[in-house]
């Protein structure tokens, strides 16, 4: 009769465990950092959750926390001074840390109103934009290497790496209902997450990027509700090829994967949790 050998290293238990794992999530009070916060949490990893609105982080934390594995950190990235607050708050807290809809009715046949909608939102709506979503993650990322680079030397087994989130909206040609700021800024992140895999290859800090379709979020739906969780509706999402937007369990996963030890040997790139959307919408790649 032969043996057989009942641990391989394949099971799920091992390959997704993200078990005694520190994480940072910024934006982990709502919307798609709230999913990857609880996914996280809940299995095993405890998750420090980032952003300006204090009372909205605490209730995500009593409500979303698994052995009080969410833990609230309110704080603004925006700026250099908050950045080295949230930085030296994490520093004495953690010895390591391992991972880290405006649309417009235009006449396109029309330069005048072209040039209208494409002006509308003004430089400032731009600033935001991109101060939001590329400067921020810069130079809070160069805050957090230090702990990022203690965090792989402690969890034998793991790389130390960091999740960005984009956006669909980076990739595809359209005009992404007019919000040419958002988009192009998504698509400037995209990029500076192979710029940072690259750099930070002599650290072994691996960094990849989840690029999700549509999602119910604050920003889809205009806000969220007592749980801090935004809803769509029944037929929003009718139109991707798989029939639906995209849920919790699709971000979690994602981040699982980058996370554990299943996403050690991925650096780099680019994860498209879209429904299939970039299927039908031209793409840059």
């Amino acid at each position: 009769m032969s043996s057989i050998t009942h641990h391989t290293g394949l099971e799920a238990e091992d390959m997704f465990n993200v078990k005694g794992l520190v994480a940072v999530v910024t934006g982990g009070g709502t919307g798609i950092g709230l999913m990857a916060a609880q996914t996280l949490a809940t299995n095993g990893a405890r998750v420090y959750i980032i952003g300006r609105r204090e009372e909205i982080l605490h209730i995500s934390a009593e409500k979303y926390s698994n052995n009080g594995q969410i833990i609230p950190l309110p704080g603004d990235i925006a700026h250099t001074d908050g950045i080295k607050a949230l930085a030296a708050e994490l520093q004495n807290k953690e010895a390591k840390a391992s991972d880290h809809y405006a649309s417009q009715t235009v006449n396109f046949k029309d330069p005048v109103d072209v040039s209208r909608w494409m002006t509308l939102d003004g430089t400032e709506a731009w600033r935001t934009a991109y101060a939001g979503n590329v400067a921020c993650h810069q130079f809070f990322t160069a805050a957090l290497l230090p702990l990022l680079d203690k965090g792989r030397e402690c969890a034998p087994g793991f790389s130390s790496s960091i999740v960005n989130i984009s956006s669909v909206a980076g990739i595809t040609k359209t005009s992404s209902r007019g919000q040419l700021a958002y988009s192009s800024a998504k698509a400037a992140l995209l990029h500076l997450t192979q710029e940072w895999a690259h750099t930070f290859i002599p650290l072994r800090i691996r960094v990849n990027c989840i690029a999700p379709g549509p999602f119910p979020t604050e920003m889809t739906t205009g806000g969220s509700n007592e749980n801090n969780k935004s809803n769509l509706g029944p037929e929003a999402g009718k139109n991707l090829p798989a029939g639906r937007v995209g849920k919790d369990t699709d971000i979690g996963s994602a981040i699982l994967y980058l996370s554990g030890k299943s996403g050690t040997f991925v650096n780099g790139q680019i994860l498209h949790v879209d429904g299939g959307l970039l299927l039908k919408a031209p793409g840059t790649g």
